[in-house]
């Protein structure tokens, strides 16, 4: 595997859960393997809001997150942020069809727009990819 759309929710399994979560490892083993992970441009606000939302829980202190928004920029030279715009149309109809929000619909459009496999912790997101035939991580 070359390429992957990568959830937030995966990259957010490798900074916040212990033990990280089996699909995570998974999908951090692909990358580290050479494998480039595919993102919408939503994704870094995803992952912003799940980093913010856990240093107010508690779930993380202020110099964790600066250590996290260090290690997020270096990521972002190792990923695919994809560049096409997804017209509001599509992401109401992908996400009104598979009964989805508009945020995770991003996803499943772009995989399946692309034919690339999707990484996810989200359970509605993966029985949307499995219904699609996406292949899943």
């Amino acid at each position: 595997m070359t390429s992957f759309v990568l959830d937030a929710s995966i990259a957010l399994g490798w900074m916040l859960d212990r033990p990280v979560p089996p699909r995570a490892a998974q999908a951090r083993s692909l990358i580290l393997n050479g494998a480039t992970p595919v993102l919408p441009p939503l994704w870094h606000q995803e992952i912003s809001n799940g980093v913010v939302m856990a240093e107010r829980r508690g779930r993380l202190t202020a110099d964790q997150v600066a250590t996290l928004a260090a290690d997020l920029e270096s990521f972002l030279q190792v990923v695919e942020v994809d560049a096409i715009p997804v017209r509001p149309a599509t992401l109401i109809e992908t996400a009104r069809r598979a009964q989805l929000t508009a945020c995770d619909a991003t996803y499943l459009e772009l995989a399946t727009r692309r034919r690339l496999a999707l990484a996810t912790l989200d359970d509605k997101l993966r029985e949307a990819a499995r219904r699609a035939g996406l292949t899943l991580i």
